[in-house]
């Protein structure tokens, strides 16, 4: 999975508000938006603001003149952050790089395989049971002669 970043001269050429359209129907510069959203590193990853500086900051200085400011660029992450295509990108890419069922099943078989930490395995075979429902979680209270049943 490789990361898409606009170079100098291609991000010149766009306008951080329009410009050409990916086959998931996104600018060039929204494309940028999700992969630094899922894909860049700890600083980025999943910070709408911080990526959305990194992918429009410059267009907006150089189109308004000035810098772009931190509260206005809180307010533009939020609508590109619930814009559809954009959401269904970000959770293309997620998917892609392994957040999926697939993986997760994967990973959890190798922690109730795993000998090392008894404590990880015990917790992993809780949760696939609870996942199953093959264990009912249920309290009974008894108070004054009246039983109260309770079911997680």
């Amino acid at each position: 999975m490789g990361l898409l970043l606009l170079s100098k001269q291609m991000a010149e050429n766009v306008s951080y508000k329009t410009a050409t359209k990916t086959k998931e129907g996104l600018t060039l510069m929204q494309e940028q938006f999700c992969q630094l959203y899922v894909n860049a590193d700890r600083e980025l990853f999943g910070n709408g603001v911080q990526c959305y500086l990194a992918t429009f900051g410059d267009q907006f200085h150089k189109e308004k003149k000035r810098p772009m400011k931190y509260d206005t660029a809180c307010v533009l992450a939020s609508k590109e952050l619930s814009k559809v295509k954009v959401i269904e990108r970000i959770n293309s890419l997620l998917e892609e790089g392994g957040f999926n069922d697939t993986n997760v099943d994967k990973q959890h078989l190798f922690l109730i395989n795993q000998h090392a930490d008894l404590k990880t395995k015990l917790g992993a075979i809780k949760e696939y049971n609870a996942v199953k429902k093959r264990v009912e979680n249920k309290l009974t209270l008894d108070i004054q002669g009246v039983t109260i049943k309770i079911r997680d």
